[in-house]
């Protein structure tokens, strides 16, 4: 008796749930190899991609390997995650696959050495509203908990911290406010940096991204403008450099600490909040004082 392969593929695209973004190039394919069935990954984009793959309901069938399976897909590579085939060869089997994928690389390291430049303008100064040693009003998940939030105007430009390239972009939104519904409708862009950890520029201005994916981009380089938009009590950029974790199914990320630079000859500090910072770059280097007094506020 010949087999017969029935399947199901769900494929839940964690990176790109919000309707208009530039959804990130990943596929999840089944193909025949008789006398398996081959389940293939292909990353179209220009970023390391984590990918967790899981068969939660099935008949009849043995595997390649121990489920689920996590795996990091290359840049424009593929892969094959699983091989699927009958336990038992002459009846037919029977199976659903789920998987989860999210942009970054279970296996990249932070560089010690890294250090980002203040993301605006030189000259300007801003108050740090949020930052992880200070009371966390919104940053208490792991993916935030080392984020910083620039209290500024809607339109402020927005430069790169930190060189990289574009690995997802996101300018449609137009709604702000204290609604847990708009949480996933920030404006947003998304850079691999050269250490393969991800930094993201949240909350841009409607129609404020300057950049596409595949962009290489420079420390310094303008490549947007801040907004309010998504899940915000104010005016502010947001900005975090995250990594997923391993074992984590679907994909989760975490937030890294970083550390600022200003001046020439540079001084390297640890964001706080109420620190007031400014983007000198001309001038010797001195340590942002912090404002214990006053309290900023945003989400």
């Amino acid at each position: 008796m010949r087999p017969t392969f029935i399947f199901a593929l769900l494929l839940s695209l964690a990176a790109s749930a919000a309707a208009g973004r530039d959804t990130y190039p990943f596929f999840i394919s089944v193909e025949t190899e008789s006398p398996h069935q081959n389940i293939v990954a292909r990353n179209g984009g220009p970023a390391p991609v984590t990918v967790c793959l899981s068969l939660p309901k099935t008949e009849n069938v043995a595997t390649s390997q121990a489920l689920p399976v996590q795996a990091v897909i290359r840049p424009y590579d593929a892969a094959v995650l699983l091989q699927v085939r009958p336990a038992n060869p002459a009846r037919s089997l029977n199976f659903t696959s789920e998987s989860a994928f999210h942009p970054g690389n279970i296996f990249a390291r932070h560089d010690p050495q890294a250090r980002y430049r203040l993301p605006f303008p030189e000259g300007d100064s801003f108050t740090i509203a949020q930052a992880a040693d200070g009371p966390l009003t919104t940053h208490a998940s792991l993916d935030s908990q080392y984020a910083v939030d620039f209290a500024m105007p809607e339109g402020t430009p927005v430069l790169a911290a930190r060189e990289g390239v574009v690995i997802e972009t996101e300018a449609g939104f137009r709604r702000g406010g204290l609604d847990r519904q708009l949480e996933s409708q920030a404006n947003l862009i998304r850079i691999l940096h050269p250490d393969e950890t991800i930094g993201t520029y949240a909350h841009l201005a409607p129609d404020g991204v300057l950049v596409q994916r595949g962009q290489r981009i420079q420390a310094g380089e303008l490549i947007g403008y801040s907004g309010t938009t998504g899940y915000v009590a104010g005016p502010h950029l947001h900005f975090v450099v995250q990594t997923p974790i391993s074992g984590r199914c679907p994909p989760v990320m975490r937030s890294l600490p970083i550390r600022f630079y200003v001046g020439d000859p540079a001084v390297v500090f640890e964001p706080r909040t109420r620190q007031r910072v400014t983007a000198d770059y001309r001038n010797p280097g001195v340590v942002p004082p912090v404002n214990e007094k006053r309290a900023i506020q945003a989400r």
